[in-house]
């Protein structure tokens, strides 16, 4: 028979993760805008834990989804429209910003935000480095990249 603990929650501490959208449905929100619920599985320290966030569609929000898509390796053109199923999110796969939040007396993880893919992050970092006259180019700890050891 299967067996598990009354009240566990798991919350892990404020950092970044990945996730991998383990869920999405279409649904309403409490105002009447569509959008899209995420389930994130979000794995720490060998455990798995499941993060729930909203995708709404106003025009105050599209930032958000903006952050998801290029999290999750979209590239954005300003201006385009677009259109995004709950189907197209399931099996994405990005980092996150989480941090800790309270909610009627419990403690919980939320998406702080959706974080740019770390290549793109550290391609730009180093391009930018480049570029600019004199500047020195620094590994990911900060320290110049050219050191001889």
């Amino acid at each position: 028979m299967p067996e598990y603990l009354t009240g566990v929650q798991e919350v892990v501490p404020e950092n970044d993760y990945d996730f991998v959208v383990d869920d999405a449905v279409e649904k309403e929100s409490s105002k009447g805008n569509p959008m899209i619920e995420l389930q994130l599985d979000i794995e720490h320290n060998g455990h798995h834990i499941r993060v729930f966030d909203h995708l709404v569609f106003t025009r105050n929000a599209f930032w958000k989804i903006d952050a998801f898509r290029s999290a999750t390796g979209e590239t954005l053109v300003e201006g385009q429209k677009v259109n995004l199923e709950a189907e197209d999110c399931i099996d994405r796969k990005g980092r996150c910003h989480l941090c800790v939040d309270s909610y009627e007396g419990r403690a919980r993880n939320k998406v702080d935000t959706y974080l740019p893919p770390l290549a793109a992050a550290s391609a730009t970092r180093s391009l930018t480095a480049a570029g600019a006259p004199g500047a020195v180019i620094r590994n990911e700890d900060g320290e110049p990249a050219d050191i001889p050891f």
